[in-house]
């Protein structure tokens, strides 16, 4: 079994020759002259639920947690990683990776932004990120990540930072992004992929012109930090809560929560209401994207509702996506098509002669009769495969494919056959 879409795919990236002098975030700081900074560290799924108390012990002080990737993959154990990291009195991020590939960039912000608003993140002092790891040349498109940052920040009310390697910074020209005052964070290891640990990496080596400053620096890969992993990405943040709350435009009582005086003793569930109130589709949506887990915690926390939401999970996947009678569906504030029709929205969009960027409108009216699933192509997936190597290998959509015998976009089998 595997967890689809591990952080960081292609992370071997080139070493850049260390430049001297580069600046740090001072203009960001409360205290003008002095540098002040704090050492944390960034996770994905593979991470699990992790004990943030111990990190904290070990000197963490922020870290931040892959939320989302593309337009229908949510990192299943975010919900415990954020908890966590609030329980223990870490300062909070949270960051979507880019699929870029023959998906829109408003499409992939509003997957982060309703997954961000489902836990409860807008407002709280949380730094929203783009991570920009693309594969070859759609690293330099710059137009994406930017029409990506701005939609983000028009939901947040924050600007939020771009993630990349010291190298992808040199393969196009970032001005757009830097003079519409996003934020860097810079990836780069000058001690290579040998093991390390949260300390204090000086300034960043690289040039991160256009930005005359990196606000954050990932400076290995290889961390080892309790509670968390020993191959852990660990990160220095170039400011204190101060600018941290500058960062995500709140108050400063929103990054500074005090720890818990002892570590909780389980791991909060991302719904803790006996029975949630709220939309039925819109609960049907947050359990395909993980947000309810599995059985038997997703029926506990469903409670009286599982049957309703259940039913809506099932006819959307199997290809129904909770329409009317008529063969129709009324687009609702908030939808987007791979939101609504998770794995058939291919067939819905050219059903309704909608072309990419794919945007629909609050009341519009589409056709959901007459759609096609599949092409009736089929794949066997393989070791190592995820929905997202697939989908580039085949080149096609992830929402194009479908079949895994879970259910679940994030989970996928060796040896199962799934269509597309």
């Amino acid at each position: 079994m595997f967890s689809n879409h591990a952080r960081h795919r292609s992370k071997r990236r080139p070493l850049l020759k260390p430049l001297g002098g580069a600046l740090l975030a001072l203009t960001m700081l409360s205290a003008p002259g002095i540098a002040l900074a704090d050492v944390g560290f960034d996770a994905a799924s593979y991470q699990g639920c992790y004990n943030a108390h111990a990190a904290v012990q070990a000197g963490a002080r922020f870290s931040f947690v892959k939320l989302s990737e593309g337009t229908g993959y949510v990192n299943p154990y975010a919900g415990c990683q954020l908890n966590a990291n609030r329980d223990s009195g870490l300062r909070r991020g949270a960051y979507h990776f880019a699929d870029v590939g023959g998906l829109s960039p408003q499409a992939e912000a509003d997957n982060f932004i309703y997954v961000a608003r489902a836990n409860n993140l807008i407002g709280a002092g949380v730094i929203p990120v783009l991570d920009w790891e693309p594969a070859g040349n759609l690293k330099a498109q710059v137009w994406w990540a930017k029409a990506w940052l701005d939609r983000v920040a028009a939901a947040w009310g924050a600007k939020p930072m771009i993630y990349m390697s010291a190298s992808t910074i040199s393969m196009a020209d970032w001005t757009p992004v830097a003079s519409a005052n996003y934020g860097l964070w810079v990836a780069g290891y000058p001690r290579g992929y040998a093991g390390d640990q949260l300390r204090d990496p000086g300034s960043v080596p690289y040039s991160v012109a256009p930005w005359s400053f990196a606000a954050a620096w990932q400076y290995s890969s290889s961390g080892a930090v309790a509670g968390v992993g020993s191959a852990v990405d660990v990160d220095w943040f170039y400011g204190d809560a101060g600018t941290w709350a500058k960062y995500a435009n709140a108050p400063i009582d929103t990054v500074t929560h005090p720890a818990t005086s002892t570590p909780p003793s389980h791991v909060a569930p991302v719904q803790t209401a006996t029975t949630p109130t709220g939309d039925a589709g819109a609960l049907a949506t947050a359990v395909i994207q993980g947000l309810y887990g599995n059985q038997p915690q997703r029926q506990k926390l469903l409670g009286s509702r599982y049957a309703e939401v259940m039913a809506i999970v099932n006819q959307r996947l199997s290809g129904g996506a909770s329409t009317a009678s008529s063969g129709s569906y009324v687009v609702r504030s908030g939808d987007y098509l791979s939101k609504v029709w998770p794995q058939t929205w291919p067939a819905i969009a050219a059903l309704n002669g909608l072309r990419p960027p794919y945007t629909i409108y609050a009341g519009q009216r589409l056709r959901t009769t007459g759609a096609a699933a599949s092409t009736g192509r089929r794949y066997t997936v393989r070791s190592g495969d995820t929905l997202g190597s697939i989908a580039r290998r085949l080149g096609v959509s992830m929402g194009a494919i479908h079949g895994y015998r879970s259910g679940n976009p994030n989970l996928i089998y060796v040896g199962e056959t799934i269509a597309y």
